[in-house]
């Protein structure tokens, strides 16, 4: 008996179908092939594929998906699919309840089985496409914890372009930051005293006198001779 495809299925709608669409020539010659040669989706199930692709995409960031990954994730979808059919048999199965006597607990067992084998080949194509559930949740972790130190490093930055530091002339110890709301103002004064203890045990006892005028216009460090570790 010769080869045929259903004849609601043409060649240029199934190339035009979300999952075949960025799919390389050659990659969709030989799907096509396949189908020719018997391997032919019905149109209910073809839409069933695309339903589940779509609601995916609700989820999880699959649209950067290349041509082999895009294959997996349909067979993802089939098997999501295949998976439902059968919990649903299952189900309908343990209606009558289960009699240890007859046929019936061989098939439960086998459908389980079966189950069980689509599971692990679901976990395993989630972890092939990194959409896992946990994997997810590790990017989203990530992702606050990154955006937390962007905006630690803002405020750092704000702050150090906004402040004012005032050091000892003597021995360049830092004596004090601060931020002034106006800060042109020549009559804002401040007066500190250096209490440093030096090498010698002497304190150093400097005196510094500076307006937020003269801060603001050495662009808000009173001296040149910065300590590297303020850098």
């Amino acid at each position: 008996m010769g080869n045929r495809r259903a004849p609601s299925l043409s060649k240029e709608r199934i190339r035009n179908l979300k999952q075949y669409k960025k799919m390389p020539d050659d990659e969709f010659e030989a799907v096509w092939e396949n189908k020719v040669a018997g391997i032919v989706t019905s149109s209910a199930f073809e839409s069933r594929i695309v339903r589940k692709i779509d609601e995916f995409k609700k989820d999880y960031d699959v649209d950067d998906l290349k041509a082999n990954d895009l294959l997996t994730l349909r067979a993802l979808a089939q098997a999501y699919i295949t998976l439902e059919d059968l919990e649903q048999v299952y189900y309908e199965m343990r209606i009558d309840g289960i009699d240890l006597d007859s046929d019936k607990v061989f098939k439960f067992e086998k459908i389980s089985n079966v189950m069980s084998s689509i599971r692990n080949d679901i976990s395993k194509m989630q972890i092939d496409l990194g959409i896992t559930r946990k994997s997810r949740k590790g990017d989203k972790e990530q992702s606050v914890i990154n955006e937390l130190e962007t905006l630690k490093d803002k405020a750092k930055l704000f702050y150090e372009k906004k402040m004012f530091y005032m050091f000892c002339p003597k021995c360049n110890m830092l004596l004090a930051t601060t931020w002034f709301l106006y800060p042109e103002e020549k009559n804002n004064k401040i007066q500190l005293i250096c209490n440093r203890k030096l090498q010698s045990g002497e304190i150093c006892g400097h005196k510094l006198q500076i307006t937020s005028k003269e801060l603001l216009d050495k662009k808000g460090v009173n001296t040149e001779d910065v300590p590297e570790f303020f850098k």
